[in-house]
């Protein structure tokens, strides 16, 4: 049986078109884990942004914000200076009384304390910073994640440098001082990193906000969650009410401080580029 005169013509043809079809390859799999491959696109763009905003804005923040560290370590040492100097004149029977008001009738009991006082604790507070800074970062506002750093890490001298000056006591007259850790007791470390933390987040927010209904939520929101950590504190009996308003002092002081560094960045700041 013969075959068409063009049969072998188009099976030549065919065969041509096989060995110029190219199959594709399946996409390449992501190599290795995906945590450091997004920490490293964060640095990145950070870097960037930050390199982008120009150096007189890194130098005046830097400047203004040791300066505010120094006045609000000046300050610690001040309270707690006053606090030796009161609590042989009143300040501890009155720290007794309003602690076991505070115990009696305060709006928390013990087993809701536990509660409320998470957001001030190291297990809440570094993931709520960490998420932060990660946002900050993603919309290009290197300025305010390295304000939040600041704020949250150098928190820590104020605490720690408290506790050196003053070996006080903690309480034990809530359940057997069972919640008060072995730790010196003035200032609140709860009580400070509250408001400096949420304060940032607070006034960031309240300023970005065209609402004035808004702001004002946002701002009383925030006193509410630092007048809840606190109470928190004293409801498990972790600290005397003076170590807490002292950490409300300090915070404030810590926060102010901040916010003038990176008001201060940000009019000498230049603009990034719009992508």
């Amino acid at each position: 049986m013969s075959h068409p005169p063009h049969a072998g013509t188009t099976e030549r043809n065919l065969d041509a078109y096989r060995s110029d079809v190219r199959i594709p390859s399946p996409a390449p799999q992501a190599q290795g884990w995906l945590a450091p491959s997004a920490v490293l696109a964060l640095w990145r763009r950070f870097r960037s942004d930050s390199g982008a905003i120009g150096s007189a804005a890194w130098r005046a923040w830097l400047r203004t914000l040791a300066i505010g560290f120094a006045l609000t370590l000046i300050l610690t040492a001040g309270l707690v200076g006053l606090g030796q100097w009161l609590q042989a004149r009143g300040l501890q029977a009155w720290d007794i009384e309003m602690l076991r008001w505070v115990a009696a009738v305060g709006p928390l009991s013990f087993a809701s304390a536990i509660t409320w006082q998470a957001p001030g604790d190291l297990l809440f507070q570094p993931i709520f910073v960490i998420a932060f800074v990660a946002l900050a970062i993603w919309f290009s506002r290197p300025l305010a994640a390295a304000s939040m750093v600041a704020t949250y890490v150098l928190t820590f001298a104020f605490i720690w440098g408290g506790w050196g000056l003053w070996n006080r006591a903690r309480p034990n007259l809530i359940a057997g001082g069972i919640a008060a850790p072995g730790l010196h007791s003035f200032p609140s470390g709860h009580a400070v990193l509250t408001v400096a933390v949420y304060g940032l987040v607070a006034y960031l927010w309240a300023r970005a906000s065209r609402s004035w209904l808004e702001r004002v939520l946002v701002v009383g929101l925030c006193v509410i969650w630092s007048a809840f950590v606190g109470t928190a504190r004293l409801a498990l009996g972790a600290h005397w009410p003076s170590d807490v308003l002292g950490g409300y002092v300090i915070g404030l002081a810590w926060l102010a401080a901040v916010i003038v560094a990176l008001r201060h960045a940000e009019r000498l700041a230049q603009p990034l580029p719009r992508t």
